[in-house]
């Protein structure tokens, strides 16, 4: 049986060495001239406390957490540590560079506690993978199921939530063929027949979608995207019934709407927003299905 780590040995391994400002601001410089990023209710953010971020994931997941954890360390100096699925623990070299390099922290429980213990602040994506995976017509449609933990911790350690909402990275890509499509298609059916399709895609629930983005390209189209910071949701009030399922749903349902009020606050500017270049219009024409 393997010894069981101290919660100083525990919260050693937690630790990392974050990228310099100059370094990040010259990162994520590509990506704004390419997506023109918009952050709204920043500036009014209260950091004075750690808090539990909690966003949607957008079509595949590559537009979505960095952007906004980037901006909030360069203009409040907050570092967000990833809760992240274990299948990135998979991937050789990649499992290295988002731990050591990025911060990252596989997503479970006695990570999470740990995080928060050391007084971290934390971005989830209650969605995960099967929110990544979109079929057609699901932008931005929340799949959270049942998925309670995030609450549950942030009630158990009296840690605000949240509500960060992005919009426009839906936009980058069509979904040419999605699960569905897959799946019925002779190739489909012959992971289903061999087991494949329910051991390692849940029978489609996690097979990642068929995209295209400019023309018949993968390459994503330069959509503006739009990113809010909503309220503290306050989680004190039921620390004490932090393992209640009942108390649990009541908070995730709390979150859960105070996201989409703030996809609704993004939607309309959006519609506002006129302020388009003649490339960036040009590139975001889709190709007809």
């Amino acid at each position: 049986m393997a010894k069981k780590k101290s919660d100083k040995e525990a919260a050693h391994t937690f630790d990392f060495s974050p990228p310099s400002k100059l370094f990040a601001r010259g990162f994520i410089a590509p990506f704004k001239f390419y997506f023109s990023p918009q952050f709204y209710g920043l500036d009014e953010l209260d950091v004075s406390r750690p808090a539990l971020y909690v966003s949607n994931h957008t079509i595949l997941g590559v537009f979505d957490g960095y952007p906004f954890g980037i901006e909030l360390y360069l203009r409040k100096g907050i570092i967000l540590r990833a809760l992240a699925d274990s299948n990135h623990w998979l991937i050789p070299v990649w499992k290295d560079i988002i731990e050591k390099n990025l911060g990252v922290v596989e997503a479970n429980r006695e990570n999470c506690r740990g995080l928060m213990k050391r007084g971290d602040s934390i971005v989830v994506f209650p969605g995960g993978t099967r929110e990544i995976c979109k079929k057609k017509g699901e932008e931005y449609i929340l799949k959270w199921s049942d998925r309670k933990g995030f609450v549950r911790m942030a009630m158990e350690h009296g840690y605000d939530i949240i509500p960060v909402a992005a919009v426009g990275a839906e936009e980058t890509y069509t979904v040419v063929k999605d699960a569905n499509d897959i799946l019925n298609s002779p190739f489909g059916k012959f992971l289903k027949f061999i087991g494949v399709a329910e051991k390692y895609f849940k029978n489609g629930e996690l097979m990642p979608p068929v995209v295209r983005g400019i023309g018949d390209t993968i390459f994503p189209r330069p959509a503006k995207l739009y990113f809010s910071f909503g309220k503290r949701i306050s989680t004190t009030a039921y620390k004490k019934k932090f393992d209640d399922a009942e108390t649990q749903e009541k908070v995730k349902k709390k979150v859960e709407e105070a996201l989409l009020a703030e996809f609704e606050k993004l939607f309309a500017i959006r519609e506002r927003d006129t302020d388009r270049s003649k490339w960036r219009r040009l590139l975001n024409m889709k190709k007809p299905n």
